[in-house]
């Protein structure tokens, strides 16, 4: 069952209190495209199939602080419809993301190159069927990525966002958004998962001329690090 919360302050803090007091140790092989077997760093408490939904998502540029910029920017380059790779927004968290760029400078996937072909439909079919149950942008693609399992390549966290037009609490019916994962850092990337999710909700409600509803977000293995779980978690 989905735990309902009020906000994405009270989201965060009360699920950073449940994955540092009921994780479950777990030391895998691997982190994006490096291997950290043996690395006690990257020892994780993780939870499990951690499902929540948050009502109201207006505080979320307050989560995110100092990334604001850069989840701005990645945004931007998320939904430009075009070829990414690296693109510029990385460089405002260039500690986070330069150590997993390739000899030649690139990424091994990038949010806008999965995206680009797949946001004018949502949003076309949405205007012609608002009740619609199709309406998902895939983010995790096997035949690219199955093969690069195991460390080889990075492979993305997101596998996909439905996006649902229904009645919300206050009987209006706006759009929602279910974001399923197979794998989130809570220290590096939850934040600003939440947020660049809400901001496409709330860019394709405006295109398609309905109100943003509610959030709902689906993590598989939301885990941190040994690394930040030792230091000042946000």
């Amino acid at each position: 069952m989905s735990r309902i919360y009020a906000n994405c302050k009270e989201a965060i803090e009360e699920i950073k209190r449940n994955l540092y007091e009921m994780g479950i140790e777990v030391h895998p092989h691997s982190m994006q495209n490096k291997n950290v077997y043996g690395n006690d760093d990257f020892k994780t408490k993780e939870l499990q199939s951690e499902v929540f939904t948050i009502v109201d998502t207006s505080d979320k540029n307050d989560i995110v602080g100092k990334d604001l910029d850069w989840c701005q920017a990645e945004f931007k380059e998320r939904i430009s419809r075009e070829e990414c790779n690296p693109g510029e927004a990385w460089k405002l968290r260039e500690g986070v993301w330069k150590q997993f760029m390739d000899e030649k400078g690139k990424h091994d996937y990038t949010y806008a190159d999965r995206m680009k072909s797949q946001i004018d439909p949502i949003i076309a079919e949405l205007k012609r069927n608002p009740d619609s149950r199709q309406c998902i942008i895939e983010i995790h693609n096997n035949k690219i990525d199955l093969p690069n399992i195991g460390g080889k390549k990075r492979m993305p966290c997101s596998m996909y966002m439905q996006f649902m037009i229904r009645k919300n609490p206050d009987g209006v019916k706006k759009l929602n958004i279910i974001y399923n994962m197979r794998s989130c850092d809570f220290y590096c990337h939850f934040k600003n998962d939440i947020w660049l999710a809400c901001e496409l909700r709330d860019y394709i409600a405006k295109e398609v001329g309905v109100e943003p509803g509610i959030f709902t977000m689906n993590i598989s293995s939301l885990h941190m690090y040994k690394k930040d779980w030792e230091g000042n978690v946000y």
